[in-house]
């Protein structure tokens, strides 16, 4: 019986957090859904203001980006390194809800779990 409830909620898990690798030819087909997209970080931009925002671009530098990865101030303090300076120039995978914001894709990252390294 506790086989058969383990695999239960592995199973459970696997379709709560599963999430599809696209590339960027797809990503118009993704739209509020959770995917995971891999690319190179080419540029970082902190906002200013009240409200502010680390940008980072993905497969080029702006204004030729394919994708945004936002991460909100409020989020800054569970990172234990600076997204703008240390990922600059990696390969990374995001993981999140695609939106689109002024015509671009985003991925709000809320946590570093959200993002991972490719080797």
């Amino acid at each position: 019986m506790k086989k058969i409830y383990f695999l239960f909620i592995f199973m459970m898990c696997n379709l709560l957090f599963s999430q599809e690798k696209i590339d960027e030819a797809d990503l118009s087909k993704y739209l509020n859904k959770q995917i995971q997209y891999c690319d190179k970080v080419f540029g970082s931009y902190v906002s200013t203001g009240e409200k502010k925002v680390i940008l980072l671009n993905l497969g080029a530098d702006y204004p030729d980006h394919t994708m945004v990865v936002a991460i909100f101030q409020s989020n800054w303090d569970k990172f234990n390194y600076k997204p703008d300076e240390f990922l600059k120039g990696k390969d990374i995978c995001v993981k999140g809800k695609l939106i689109m914001y002024k015509g671009k894709p985003e991925i709000i990252v809320n946590t570093p779990k959200q993002i991972s390294f490719v080797e």
